[in-house]
């Protein structure tokens, strides 16, 4: 069976949002970032969040959220709809329909239960908190934690509580919509990992151990780097293993001038992947191409052709990394980031002295941890859902974020639902502004 083509998110619809909004805009498909933007109070954040929630099949969301109805279209015309069952919206059902063309029209009514909600039924000691919707209390100190915290806190409750199969078809459907949501909150978290989920062990409620987003960032860039010299090192094998038996069959061979040309360029490929530490030294070629002729040259239009296969491996990390740096590093004062193999990105003064990365400004951190998510975390014709990333920004800054966030859109292939407070960061881009107003 072919592979469906992945979904790009056109239309958001909310009717009766806390009772009161109806909040009905589409999407910018050919610039591929929308800026949504509203007084306080009217729903941006909470739309971001619903969209995250239908589309990952957290129904749990939507609970104890006054709406009549969430609408969500995308550019094959495929649709989804999800409203509260029966006349009373929060008691946890709701009407889930998924409408494609040419398809008849699927529903099913599906239960507001988490996995969080379905991993605190099986301890006795966590009970719903009475007055905060979607958090649960430990009976044994009181302490309060959220659905997210649940989940990582008691890892071994979580293949007893799979998700749902309620309305399956969905599943299967949201194989093709992909969405990544770059909170609010995205500079630290607790590391839950770190505290034993064994009922009998719990750690001072203030000794929990701190995670920051940007010493986070810097051991996944460690790993991405590890794992494409790894691909690298593959490529390189399999043509190396195969170079005398390809030689003996070669038969073509560039010009003199255009095998220079190809070598130079080379070269600038390779002392630049140096420069971002993912190579170690820039290879030498065997020797010169100058008066060479015959066997010769097809020895180095071989070599050549084999050289632009391996580096292709490593084309795609580069650009990123390029990316990250020239945004990052045109913005800091007094202090550079620098990749580095052994531990993925190095803080350095401008005095040559090594900074943790940690003592950044929030907004250094704000910067780092947002440019590296869009560029190494996001996945492919996702929608990306970001919210204020205005947020610890100076307004230099925050004027910096759209050019920035395009570009990065046009290297990594998303679209972008930006919610934001800030008119610096639309700029003079009101064509891609879209505003949830004051009720009608």
């Amino acid at each position: 069976m072919a592979q469906r083509e992945l979904l790009r998110l056109r239309r958001v619809v909310v009717d009766g949002l806390f009772g009161i909004y109806d909040h009905d805009f589409r999407l910018d498909l050919e610039d591929r970032v929308t800026l949504l933007h509203g007084p306080n109070g009217v729903g941006k954040t909470v739309v971001l969040g619903m969209i995250d929630a239908l589309l990952r099949k957290n129904f749990d969301y939507f609970r104890d959220l006054p709406f009549s109805r969430f609408r969500l279209e995308f550019h094959d015309d495929s649709a989804v709809d999800l409203a509260p069952a029966g006349a009373e919206s929060g008691d946890g059902h709701y009407e889930l329909e998924l409408s494609r063309p040419g398809e008849a029209v699927r529903s099913a009514t599906v239960r507001g239960v988490s996995r969080a909600g379905r991993i605190a039924a099986e301890i006795d000691y966590l009970r719903p908190h009475t007055e905060l919707s979607r958090t649960w209390i430990d009976m044994r100190d009181g302490e309060v934690l959220d659905a997210e915290e649940v989940v990582s806190r008691y890892p071994r409750y979580a293949d007893h509580a799979a998700e749902s199969d309620e309305a399956p078809w969905f599943g299967d459907f949201r194989e093709n919509a992909r969405v990544h949501f770059i909170k609010e909150q995205r500079l630290v978290r607790v590391d839950w990992s770190s505290i034993s989920s064994m009922h009998h062990v719990m750690p001072p409620r203030r000794s929990k151990p701190i995670i920051f987003a940007v010493n986070e960032c810097s051991e996944h860039f460690q790993k991405r780097i590890a794992e494409a010299l790894v691909r690298y090192g593959r490529e390189s094998q399999a043509l190396d293993q195969t170079f005398p038996r390809r030689l003996i069959a070669a038969t073509d061979e560039m010009a003199v001038e255009d095998l220079k040309k190809q070598m130079s360029d080379l070269d600038h490929r390779t002392e630049e992947l140096r420069k971002i530490g993912v190579l170690d030294e820039t290879p030498t070629h065997p020797f010169s191409v100058d008066n060479l002729g015959g066997m010769d040259l097809r020895v180095m239009t071989l070599y050549v052709r084999d050289t632009e296969q391996k580096l292709q491996v490593l084309d795609d990390l580069a650009k990123r990394v390029r990316v990250l740096l020239e945004h990052v590093n045109q913005k800091y004062r007094h202090k550079t980031i620098e990749p580095d193999r052994e531990h993925g990105f190095v803080a350095t003064s401008d005095k040559g002295q090594p900074l943790p990365l940690q003592s950044l400004s929030s907004g250094e951190q704000q910067e780092l941890v947002l440019h590296y998510d869009l560029l190494f975390r996001v996945p492919s014709n996702a929608v990306v859902l970001i919210d204020e990333p205005e947020l610890s920004l100076h307004v230099a800054w925050q004027k910096r974020f759209l050019p920035d966030l395009l570009k990065i859109v046009e290297l990594s292939n998303f679209d972008a639902l930006v919610a934001t407070h800030s008119p610096y960061v639309a700029g003079d881009r009101d064509d891609l502004m879209v505003g949830l107003g004051d009720a009608p």
